[in-house]
């Protein structure tokens, strides 16, 4: 946090009660595990969990406060215990403790004068934030949203890690339905909001295309007058998403197009990363980009719009997407004995497992897709599978592993060089077993296909 917040002035601010002490506080927890002496521990309650009932343990822990929605008649034994009063506990009680959590977090955030991104989109979000980090923090100290913590409570945490060092933040926003964005945005209030494209990821819960393009364009609506909205050149809401600025001033960048404002040129994708021409007005530069496939290239030109909307030069973004590193479940490659393994396992839409079969499809070897159901896609989940299938059977990749609901379908599709499991077991056996040399395994399916699991059962039985 930026500042010492205390409770008083949060009892005003909320609203809440203040019950006991007051106290003052630079760091919150919500999790009664990892608190430490001196933050407050704010108590949440979920479908499947209540915080509630872990406040004795990070009053134990020595935590400086609680925010919680109950009174103290949930900690009275441990006054009892310790011999105190309710006095001595500070304690501050409010109605809803996610909305709390919203709050302070924004109260934070309006502390914060350096500059702050905001992000969406379908897919490329968490690659994209993690370039933009690189590259902002080429010129100064810069928060960002952590793994992909990017929801109703990921977004406030994020908010409350920014402190007095930083100069840049970049916060990444997911959303499941419309409204969500707004909600996000407008705690966050980004200097800069971008949206990298929008797909059938979640169209389960958004009932239509039309819906995510007008889901994920909420973020705009939350730029100051003077704030500057990022727009892919090269997808097909584009000119909706500039409507909705309203005349706000706006960048574009494309894979595609010289039209937009920024764009890349004379691009060589290899199979273990790529180099392109960074163009922005009468400007270029060479950039050497560490991870593989095209659609990073597109990632990447989003987080270069973005910096360079912040005031950042071509040298310093081509500087820090070198140092770009893939993340656990993201294309990340491992070696183990006769098997590179790429682990694409975190989730999974049809954009993102088309563009992880092209990144396959460029290495040299035996090259083997693992591939696992994608999910949230509703009426469309039948067609998306065989369209992903259809797709695949032109790539040249020589064997397919299927698992998952429509796993039977897809093989239909492919052909003989299909194969489906059941098992996730039995399918990390066969990996293991297969006795192709050079062997190239590419492992990608949604969230809850848990396709790490694959991952990790391949792990073990080698070692």
């Amino acid at each position: 946090m930026i500042d010492v917040m205390t409770f008083s002035s949060l009892a005003k601010a909320l609203p809440g009660t203040l019950l006991g002490d007051d106290t003052g506080f630079t760091c919150l927890s919500i999790d009664s595990r990892t608190v430490n002496e001196g933050d407050v521990y704010l108590a949440l309650k979920g479908e499947r969990f209540d915080g509630h009932e872990f406040i004795v343990d990070a009053l134990r822990k020595g935590c400086a406060g609680v925010i919680g929605e109950q009174d103290l008649a949930s900690v009275s034994q441990y006054i009892e215990d310790e011999g105190m009063t309710a006095k001595q506990i500070s304690y501050l009680q409010v109605n809803d403790t996610d909305k709390a959590l919203a709050s302070i977090a924004s109260l934070n955030r309006q502390r914060f004068c350096g500059k702050l991104v905001g992000l969406t989109g379908s897919a490329g979000k968490t690659s994209t934030k993690n370039m933009l980090k690189a590259v902002l923090s080429e010129y100064g100290k810069t928060a960002a949203t952590k793994g992909n913590f990017n929801n109703e409570v990921g977004v406030p945490l994020t908010l409350l890690d920014i402190n007095a060092e930083h100069q840049f933040s970049v916060v990444e926003m997911g959303a499941r339905a419309k409204g969500d964005i707004a909600y996000l945005s407008n705690m966050a209030r980004p200097d800069v909001a971008m949206v990298l494209n929008a797909g059938s990821a979640h169209i389960e819960v958004f009932g239509d295309y039309e819906a995510i393009v007008e889901g994920k364009g909420e973020i705009y609506d939350s730029l100051s007058a003077d704030g500057v909205g990022i727009i892919n050149f090269d997808d097909p809401a584009y000119m909706t998403w500039l409507e909705r600025l309203g005349g706000r001033q706006s960048l574009s960048f494309s894979q595609e197009s010289e039209n937009a404002d920024v764009f890349a040129s004379d691009v060589e994708c290899e199979a273990e990363g790529s180099c392109f021409t960074l163009n922005y007005h009468e400007e270029s530069v060479r950039v050497g980009l560490p991870v593989p496939g095209l659609h990073q290239i597109q990632n990447a030109l989003a987080a270069a719009t973005a910096a360079i909307a912040v005031g950042c030069d071509l040298e310093g973004v081509a500087k820090g997407l070198a140092k770009v590193e893939s993340t656990e479940g993201r294309m990340n490659t491992a070696f183990i004995n006769d098997i590179t393994l790429l682990d694409d396992s975190y989730n999974a839409n049809p954009a993102s497992m088309k563009a992880a079969l092209n990144v396959l499809s460029m290495q040299a070897g035996y090259r083997i897709a693992v591939l696992g159901e994608m999910a949230e896609l509703g009426a469309h989940a039948h067609d998306a599978h065989i369209d992903v299938a259809t797709y695949a059977l032109e790539l040249g990749i020589e064997e397919f592993c299927l698992i998952g609901q429509y796993a039977k379908q897809m093989s239909e599709s492919i052909g003989e060089n299909a194969l489906v499991f059941e098992d996730k077991a039995l399918l990390a056996e066969h990996l293991v077993k297969d006795q192709h040399k050079n062997k190239i395994v590419m492992i990608k399916g949604s969230r809850s296909a848990a396709m790490d699991e694959v991952v990790n059962l391949i792990k073990r039985r080698v070692h």
